[in-house]
């Protein structure tokens, strides 16, 4: 006869109440996403001797990143591009790569939204949710290279993705439960620059 500690019971008894309830979460945690999450439109235009990145965002933040958000954990907004010299023959030369992030969180004690800009520090507040996401859907100026290092007669590509990632929670907790969309990723928006 095979004779089981009672405290053993109970730890077995725990991981199955566990494991029956991160099952019964499985599902909602993994429906589809209805909102969209993509690049819009994207332009580079030269300013004061610069060329500046505008974009259009549609940032549908998937379940996770919104509950995560009324809960005071932040979303980071990533903005990566690319510039490249378009060659016949040869691989295309990268001329610049330009990384720019966003944090948003939820201020509880003044009951703002807080958009920090991670690159400069500059931080701006906003009264609800959806006028913080409006105005991180449309970056503006973002300096990405001089425009007199961009040769006259060469062909330029310039690319844009975004990516929305919830922080603030241990990377071992996101493993544990690895079902839940903690990124959400862009595909690449490419374009060819006008000078």
């Amino acid at each position: 006869m095979l004779v089981v500690a009672p405290h053993r019971r109970f730890v077995a008894a725990a991981a199955f109440c566990v494991a029956l309830v991160l099952c019964a979460l499985a599902p909602e945690a993994m429906a589809a996403e209805d909102a969209r999450f993509e690049v819009r439109s994207a332009y580079l235009e030269p300013v004061d001797g610069v060329m500046q990145l505008n974009a259009t965002l549609e940032l549908g933040l998937s379940a996770t990143a919104l509950e995560a958000l009324r809960d005071g954990v932040p979303v980071t907004l990533t903005l990566e591009s690319q510039l490249r010299r378009k060659r016949r023959f040869l691989p295309d030369a990268s001329v610049a790569e330009i990384e720019q992030r966003w944090r948003l969180q939820y201020h509880a004690l003044s009951d703002r939204w807080l958009v920090t800009h991670l690159n400069t520090s500059l931080q701006t507040s906003w009264p609800n949710q959806a006028a913080a996401l409006d105005h991180l859907s449309r970056p503006r100026g973002i300096p990405i290279i001089d425009a007199p290092l961009l040769r006259g007669s060469a062909t330029y590509e310039a690319s844009l993705r975004a990516i929305a990632e919830v922080g603030g929670m241990p990377d071992s907790l996101k493993m544990l439960m690895f079902w839940v969309q903690w990124q959400r990723t862009t595909d690449w928006y490419t374009w060819t620059v006008r000078q």
